[in-house]
């Protein structure tokens, strides 16, 4: 199977379960609370790990508790941390993750180290994109960093998947055009474009040079944009929805994993959506992703589609 670079943070997450969402000056109480690894790129390589998918995670941690600790976590999923360094320069990334009840989530994220890298630390790893077909990254490192990936990856003509997020700093369009799929939620979608309707805003970044848009809508399943309409790709039923956390995460890898299983958006989409619900049924970031044999993929084929077999 094809080899995936993952750009991305490397964070340690701080979740605290709480009964409601907080109002200024309330002290409240947590109803849990537990560390665990975080950031879209340590996220995202651990549930490509989980799916059988040769994963290559570029980024950086501190030299510092959290930074072991991270270091500690991604080994013990197996995950080839021989690419992950760290530094003196700044400290390990960290989040505090608020979660209601119905596990939506707020996160105030103290970014470190991941905003301090630069392009020079990719062109070391330059022969990284002379073997690998795929590019998964975020906007989580600064947008030069951001920029010269992408560059790298059409050098070598690897397909890249962009998740805009988090939007502190809005990408210049320049960009888009370097980028094969983009997977927005729907905040980000009208954020990046000023666009309230999703499908007005996909049509949007087609136009700035984006190939293909897939939007993720929770509980609603997602979509993705085919001849000026958007298609929608029905969630799978939950039992219940415990935390949303690093779900995201894991739709964006399930999605480039089910490309590589059908070459086929639909396809990857109901894949994604799949894989994803396994997530939001138990609590945590990481250790909520299922392994590729605990999924029950029979589930794709007894639903009735209603969809057409779009095909890249």
């Amino acid at each position: 199977m094809a080899t995936v670079i993952v750009i991305g943070a490397i964070n340690l997450d701080c979740l605290a379960y709480i009964p409601h969402f907080p109002n200024k000056g309330d002290n409240i109480r947590a109803k849990d609370l537990r560390c665990s690894l975080g950031g879209r790129g340590a996220n995202q390589v651990v549930a490509f790990t989980n799916l059988k998918v040769a994963a290559l995670l570029l980024g950086k941690v501190g030299n510092d508790f959290p930074g072991d600790y991270a270091l500690s976590i991604l080994r013990k999923y197996k995950v080839n941390t021989e690419y992950v360094f760290k530094s003196n320069s700044s400290k390990t990334g960290i989040c505090s993750i608020l979660i209601s009840p119905d596990g939506e989530n707020t996160i105030l994220g103290f970014p470190a180290i991941n905003r301090m890298i630069q392009p020079d630390f990719l062109m070391r790893f330059e022969y990284l994109f002379e073997i690998a077909q795929w590019l998964s990254i975020s906007l989580e490192y600064p947008l030069d960093v951001v920029e010269f990936a992408l560059k790298l990856a059409r050098k070598y003509g690897l397909k890249t998947v962009l998740d805009p997020s988090p939007l502190i700093e809005l990408p210049e369009r320049n960009i888009w055009n370097m980028v094969d799929y983009i997977l927005p939620n729907k905040k980000e979608i009208e954020i990046l474009t000023g666009e309230e309707e999703m499908l007005q805003g996909a049509i949007v970044l087609k136009n700035w040079g984006a190939g293909e848009v897939i939007i993720k809508q929770g509980s609603q399943g997602s979509s993705f944009l085919y001849q000026d309409n958007l298609i929608n790709v029905p969630a799978f039923p939950v039992k219940s929805v415990v935390d949303t956390t690093g779900a995201g995460d894991l739709f964006d890898a399930a999605f480039i994993y089910g490309l590589m299983q059908s070459n086929s958006i639909s396809r990857a989409a109901r894949i994604a959506n799949l894989v994803a619900s396994y997530s939001v049924q138990k609590p945590g970031t990481c250790e909520s992703f299922p392994e590729r044999r605990e999924i029950d993929w029979e589930q794709l084929e007894k639903r009735k589609e209603g969809l057409f077999n779009h095909q890249d």
